[in-house]
């Protein structure tokens, strides 16, 4: 399928990261793998059954199965305490699936699998508090003898840095111990084949090769760790002096961050209604095909796209298209639907704001609002996460009706307020505002 972006309109090698409307994956890929990260099972306090939820897990390999993947990828953090155990259950939800053998293994140990016993919320999650007994402990977990256990579980054998090819591709994995020196080393000999893409997955984003010597125009990163979401823009990275980029995979058990930097800020308030998103369980499906890769976007535990896929040209670029300033211009501007209205409810202590899913534009899914409350000629900036933010499309809760409550305190004086709302793509692109006149109680 040579000249595959050309033929379908989309130019070749053009700053293309968006599938446009209308546009259909095609058929047939040269390659499909399925792609998470940091699941983190874990056993409850006695040491035995699961204690953390898998259905989602079970829900994403059996994703992967419906698609016809050649191979699933896993960068890092399965076990949450580093336990032998924690292991284990993601061995029986494979086998679940796939019984004895399945699509090629492509997994790398992140830190909770090799240092997880030092962790935990306060000294009662910790492994040493299971097994008080330290000789006792030592049999439960992986760091013990790592290797051993990684063998007996995968019954495949451990290496500190692995190659594996798929399908005439090339996988390249480095565990969370591993200094990237020995990666880098690993790809001293190894020659690319020119137009296809090769893939390295690791726990944390190989920062060193940066400074690499070696030709690495035509590798793609996949690395996890830092527990973002899928949802967002700002998790497609091409950091300074890097020759290719990085794609963060999305955590598949909760979320501890949502964006990075100054590219985190698309209001001037800080974002409110964190929790209220919702955590969702997600991942990719990545179809390799000869110019260009497509990144499917899932949630697991309820199911759903959470935006149109994530089209990545293949090869040299003269603006690449993980700059902002090229994404911005194809992630598109979120909308509310036409006559879409605010609810608000007022008491003398807060203000009740309902704010409307932000669905009017099915290229661009709202991931916050901005709202702007004025009146005696004073003005509050607020910015609240859209409820669902990181669910699956129609999967949002309470109808994707987003909730913000706010203090009487806060509020310009005056009986009548102006309250605006303005749907926000995660990489700040703005739709929009609706708005509402209201009488506040005093």
């Amino acid at each position: 399928m040579k000249g595959a972006l050309a033929s379908l309109g989309m130019g070749a090698f053009g700053p293309v990261f968006a599938a446009p409307p209308g546009w259909r994956r095609p058929a047939k890929a040269n390659l499909v793998f399925g792609l998470v990260s940091d699941t983190h099972l874990r056993t409850d306090m006695t040491g035995g059954r699961l204690a953390s939820p898998d259905g989602y897990l079970l829900a994403a390999l059996r994703h992967f199965r419906e698609q016809g993947v050649d191979a699933v990828a896993h960068c890092g953090d399965m076990a949450d305490r580093g336990q032998i155990a924690e292991l284990e259950f993601h061995a029986e939800i494979w086998r679940r699936v796939f019984g004895d053998g399945g699509p090629v293994k492509l997994f790398v140990a992140g830190n909770h699998d090799i240092e997880g016993f030092r962790y935990g919320l306060g000294r009662q999650m910790r492994v040493d508090r299971i097994y008080p007994d330290p000789e006792e402990m030592t049999t439960h977990l992986l760091a013990a003898d790592f290797a051993a256990a990684w063998e007996r579980v995968w019954g495949e054998k451990y290496e500190r840095v692995w190659h594996k090819t798929v399908k005439g591709y090339h996988f390249f994995g480095r565990h969370w111990d591993v200094d990237e020196s020995e990666l880098a080393k690993a790809l001293e000999g190894f020659a690319a084949d020119g137009a296809n893409p090769f893939f390295l997955l690791s726990h944390e984003c190989s920062m060193k090769l940066a400074d690499s010597p070696l030709d690495l125009k035509s590798a793609v990163g996949f690395f996890g760790h830092w527990h973002c979401t899928g949802s967002n823009w700002n998790q497609i990275h091409f950091f300074p002096g890097y020759s290719f980029p990085n794609i963060q995979v999305p955590s598949s058990s909760s979320y501890g961050r949502f964006g990075f930097g100054k590219d985190a800020y698309i209001s001037k308030a800080p974002l409110e209604g964190a929790d209220a998103a919702k955590k969702g369980y997600q991942g990719y499906v990545v179809r390799v095909y000869d110019d260009f890769l497509a990144i499917e976007r899932r949630e697991f535990s309820e199911g759903g796209s959470l935006g149109p896929d994530w089209i990545m040209p293949l090869g040299k670029y003269e603006v690449h298209p993980f700059a902002k300033s090229e994404l911005k211009k194809v992630v598109g501007v979120p909308q509310f639907r036409a006559g879409a209205k605010l609810e608000t409810e007022s008491t003398s202590e807060t203000l009740r704001l309902k704010i409307p899913l932000a669905d009017g534009n099915p290229d661009s899914r709202a991931y916050a609002y901005e709202l702007a409350i004025e009146g005696g000629g004073k003005r509050l900036l607020k910015a609240v996460y859209c409820a669902g933010a990181h669910m699956g499309i129609g999967h949002e809760p309470d109808g994707g009706w987003t909730m913000l409550t706010i203090s009487a305190a806060e509020l310009p004086s005056g009986g009548t307020l102006a309250v605006s709302a303005v749907p926000l793509s995660s990489l700040g692109t703005r739709g929009a505002a609706i708005t509402e006149r209201i009488e506040v109680a005093s």
